[in-house]
């Protein structure tokens, strides 16, 4: 897959561009604050879900404009499509989403044809802050092996929130939560199940390279762990159990003890069994980046193309040794890869591999 032309009107600091690579990986350097996480937050916005920064819609408008738009054309082969995203001609607080010209309403009818993972410098604190960052990193790389997973996800959390929301006010309703449990345990169920079977796929076939030494993906959760003793059937039934047992706990703390918002993911090295959250920031760069290349890799295998990949400034906290991996790595994707940095001289080493561009104030030039 490649990209061939980007487009942003009224997004972030661009006002009307539009950017025509020639190759699949593609460089942009310049100074902090002149668009270049912008650009990848373009890209990953036409994938399914809120972008690599989760911002709300009106951050992703122009200061002193209305509405935004991004728009790109990608080649898989021979096929070429467009995809579009952006404010709502009727209702700016809505996000549409275009496929080849035409409107869509779900949002997997993309995840079929476009997906992307990202790694920016905030991923850098994963494994020091809480569950919920590492699950959307893991739901994430599923989602691009699996588009219904992100409907799954967000079925789950509004039932979760209803639920929660039904204990506090109307906790006699027991028909009314019963309807509820029952979608979270058929929702919880489905995106566990979809979890296990990328890490167990990943874990089988794990990136070791020169710099790189294998991971090993873990997965924290209860449900998960049953399905692999018990049927799915079994499984929803014991949620659902569970949560109707635990309906007066919890809502004395207003809180649902039982779905796949509980879940954790972390990784270790393989050789030494170091966890990641026990490991030094470089170290666990290394084994990010080493989870997103074997991600690339395994959805190539699956489905027949790599997702995109954005890399922001994913060369700090590297030794020179580790640099070089990761860059003499990217070349055998065959997916579009978008890296950053304020040095050129730092990707050297893919001087004539990939194509250089410069950012400055929401502009783009070849380098």
């Amino acid at each position: 897959m490649k990209l061939n032309r980007l487009a942003l009107t009224d997004f972030r600091n661009y006002t009307h561009t539009v950017w025509t690579p020639d190759a699949s990986i593609l460089v942009l350097t310049g100074e902090n604050g002149s668009g270049k996480t912008n650009l990848l937050e373009a890209v990953s916005l036409l994938a399914p879900g809120r972008g690599l920064r989760g911002a709300a819609l009106p951050a992703l408008c122009r200061q002193g404009a209305e509405r935004w738009g991004v728009s790109a054309t990608f080649q898989s082969g021979l096929d070429e499509f467009q995809i579009g995203t952006g404010s709502d001609l009727s209702e700016k607080q809505r996000r549409t989403f275009r496929l080849d010209g035409e409107s869509i309403r779900s949002q997997a009818l993309i995840g079929q044809r476009f997906s992307c993972v990202w790694l920016t410098p905030q991923m850098d604190r994963l494994f020091q802050e809480g569950s919920s960052g590492r699950r959307r990193f893991l739901d994430r790389l599923v989602m691009a092996l699996s588009p219904d997973h992100g409907r799954q996800i967000a079925a789950h959390d509004r039932s979760v929130v209803s639920r929660n929301r039904v204990l506090a006010e109307r906790s006699n309703e027991a028909e009314w939560l019963t309807s509820i449990e029952d979608s979270i345990a058929r929702h919880a169920v489905a995106a566990s199940a979809a979890r296990l079977a990328l890490i167990e796929s990943m874990n089988a076939k794990p990136f070791e390279k020169d710099g790189f030494s294998a991971s090993t993906l873990h997965l924290d959760c209860t449900i998960s762990s049953r399905l692999t003793t018990q049927s799915a059937l079994e499984v929803e039934d014991w949620i659902r159990n569970s949560l109707r047992q635990t309906r007066t706990e919890d809502r004395q703390r207003s809180t649902t003890s039982v779905g796949a918002h509980r879940a954790d993911f972390t990784l270790s090295d393989t050789a030494t069994g170091r966890p990641a959250e026990l490991s030094s920031s470089g170290q666990q760069k290394v084994m990010l980046t080493g989870t997103i290349l074997s991600h690339a890799r395994l959805m190539a295998q699956e489905r027949g193309y790599a997702p995109a990949i954005l890399l922001d400034e994913p060369l700090l906290h590297l030794d020179e040794m580790r640099r070089h991996a990761l860059l003499d790595s990217l070349e055998g994707l065959r997916a579009p890869v978008l890296i950053t940095g304020t040095d050129i001289e730092a990707f050297a080493p893919i001087a004539g591999r990939a194509q250089f561009f410069s950012v400055r104030n929401g502009t783009i030039s070849p380098s």
